[in-house]
């Protein structure tokens, strides 16, 4: 695993307690030709682990089983042909919590990976079978005949304050119950002190870090009707620095929008940003792609009725229909539903997944694009 962004990595591994972690030597940035992940079903043999790994996996579903010395940096090469996408395994095996440490005997699934393999981490070949440089705008290549690089889709604060969409209700007990300013103050900012209405009586502790977050309103799909689930804005985060038996105070460390009395609370995730090959804008007269194919069901972090570049969006596509975090999408809208053709609108990268959504921000675009545009996986 390559953590940082040097051009060095060593793998140093104890034999008796079969531990690999990441530090310095050289290495290669070159694309590697990808293997063939074996295929299950398959049971995973018992092992000690730090982690609780998956004890098998499913029929159809592509895995490696970590071996003494395995890098995340080393397998995205070996797997997905660009080392510097080791972020889309991790995102993939979330009982990992710590991309630095991997076990020997811990299995990884690579199920989602191939579509990233394929999408965000190959640069398109023109008809001549050289790489296609990426278009202005887009991140391009620099000198001619260089190779374009993987680039993050976005910054690290946009996607941890990135919204979500959850079809199941989640427990709104644990919230912000007050601040150190008392009831003259109810919107909070980064640095301000507030109270939580439970303590280390319920597991509460210094140093837990929250979510803050606050409930929008139901969310329905623009083209169907149906119900899509409740919209969740991530006001922000706080760290906790006293833990008394029945309550807490905590520090807010990055408030996204305002946080406010009253605002719940869930453990906070760090997200891996994923990277994406700086593809150029599709252009009008781009075919389908005949890959998967959904919409636009809501905007921006609030609510909003438009949106252009840099701005995120969610879709009606998540894991369930086999999308990841770094694939990406072709926007576009039928004008004349009785002709076939397409008004192409832009690009978006996915950032976030769950299973039946994923936030995604716009990352090109020629014109207004609203709830209902369509989308289509390049």
């Amino acid at each position: 695993m390559r953590p940082n962004r040097s051009g060095f990595l060593l793998v140093a591994c104890f034999v008796s307690l079969g531990i690999c972690w990441a530090a310095a030597a050289q290495t290669t940035d070159a694309p590697a030709a990808r293997a063939e992940a074996k295929t299950g079903p398959a049971e995973v043999a018992k092992h000690w682990s730090k982690y609780t790994y998956p004890t098998s996996v499913p029929e159809g579903v592509a895995y490696h089983i970590i071996e003494k010395g395995d890098t995340l940096w080393d397998l995205a090469g070996r797997y997905l042909g660009k080392p510097l996408l080791w972020p889309q395994i991790w995102d993939q095996n979330r009982y990992i919590t710590d991309a630095h440490w991997i076990y020997p005997g811990d299995p990884l699934v690579l199920r989602r990976i191939e579509v990233v393999a394929e999408q965000a981490g190959e640069t398109p070949a023109t008809p001549g079978g050289e790489a296609a440089g990426a278009g202005a705008g887009a991140g391009a290549a620099g000198e001619a005949g260089s190779e374009a690089r993987p680039v993050p889709a976005t910054e690290q604060v946009t996607l941890q304050c990135a919204p979500y969409i959850t079809a199941a209700p989640e427990d709104q007990s644990f919230h912000i119950s007050g601040s150190e300013q008392g009831r003259d103050k109810i919107a909070f900012a980064d640095r301000d002190i507030v109270y939580l209405n439970r303590g280390s009586s319920s597991g509460v502790k210094a140093g837990d870090v929250y979510n803050a977050l606050r409930p929008l309103g139901k969310i329905k799909h623009p083209v169907t009707g149906r119900t899509l689930g409740t919209k969740i804005m991530v006001a922000g985060w706080l760290r906790v620095i006293l833990a008394q038996e029945n309550a807490a105070t905590a520090v807010i460390e990055q408030a996204c929008f305002e946080i406010t009395d009253g605002d719940y609370l869930r453990p906070f995730e760090a997200l891996t940003v994923p990277l994406v090959m700086p593809y150029p804008p599709p252009g009008r007269t781009e075919p389908p792609s005949g890959k998967a194919r959904g919409y636009i069901v809501e905007l921006g972090a609030e609510k909003s009725l438009v949106a252009g570049a840099g701005h995120l969006a969610t879709i009606d596509l998540g894991s369930a229909d086999g999308v990841a975090p770094g694939n990406l999408f072709t926007i576009f809208r039928n004008e004349m539903p009785d002709a076939p053709t397409r008004h192409i609108l832009g690009t978006l990268a996915v950032l976030a997944v769950r299973e039946r959504t994923a936030v995604a921000k716009v990352m090109t675009s020629t014109g207004p694009i609203n709830p209902g545009d369509e989308v289509e996986l390049r």
